[in-house]
């Protein structure tokens, strides 16, 4: 039986989803901006308020303020309607993310200033962008609008912005939820590899190929020296699937 999801009382909390396999969620900036256009939409539906964002390439961090106890629901449009999107757009059928959202109660103001800098450096540490100022993050909302960001409960424990960009940037070894992002760095190798190996615009396989075509392809994959384990985790793909081209 799954575990209940605890509560936080303070209606903070840590989310994290990310594809299943650790697949990629994004294959563009369009595919970003859609996801921020569906996250904007339900939590004005829901009242939930966004204090942080980072979209990855396999996953999304957010720090997120649940005013109505309607979290789980809400997660659940939201990546319900974005899944949709992508299948259809990059003609797959399946699972897009893990099939249940991590989430970390925030219970403390530290602890919620914390979480931020951990989302807003996750890029940077990652070694998706070469400074914090990245473009999918809400690190800019302090210095210029962002309307999908509530700033003013970051910006209430500082004189102004500049003293919190300081906090921002400050080096630590802060800790919250982990779900191992050197592996996306490593794989977008793969990822360009499987494209151009199967002369696709995706590394996914066209919805209904047949089983006989598909172990062709695979079978391409893996004489070019892609291991099986990359294979499946990038695809979708089951390793049994892929192990019998």
């Amino acid at each position: 039986m799954r575990k209940a999801r605890i509560k936080s009382e303070t209606g903070l909390y840590h989310v994290c989803i990310r594809g299943v396999n650790r697949q990629d969620i994004f294959f563009d900036d369009y595919d970003k901006s859609q996801f921020l256009n569906y996250l904007k939409k339900y939590s004005k539906k829901y009242n939930v308020l966004i204090h942080s964002y980072s979209l990855l390439n396999n996953h999304v961090h957010l720090e997120i303020e649940d005013k109505n106890d309607c979290l789980s629901i809400f997660m659940q449009c939201l990546c319900s309607i974005y899944a949709r999107y992508f299948n259809f757009k990059y003609d797959r059928v399946g699972h897009l993310f893990q099939e249940r959202f991590a989430s970390q109660i925030i219970k403390t103001n530290e602890q919620f200033l914390t979480v931020l800098r951990y989302i807003l450096q996750n890029s940077y540490k990652a070694g998706i962008s070469t400074s914090f100022d990245y473009k999918w993050s809400s690190y800019s909302a302090y210095r210029k609008q962002n309307p999908l960001v509530i700033t003013v409960t970051a910006l209430g424990n500082f004189a102004d912005s500049s003293q919190l960009y300081r906090f921002l940037n400050t080096k630590n070894y802060d800790e919250c939820i982990d779900i191992s992002l050197t592996r996306a760095a490593r794989e977008k190798f793969y990822i360009e590899k499987i494209k151009r190996l199967l002369k696709s615009k995706t590394p996914y396989f066209e919805a209904g190929i047949s089983k006989e075509k598909l172990l062709q392809k695979l079978k391409i994959l893996k004489n070019n020296s892609i291991p099986v384990s990359v294979i499946s985790r990038i695809t979708g793909l089951s390793r049994y699937i892929v192990a019998l081209a």
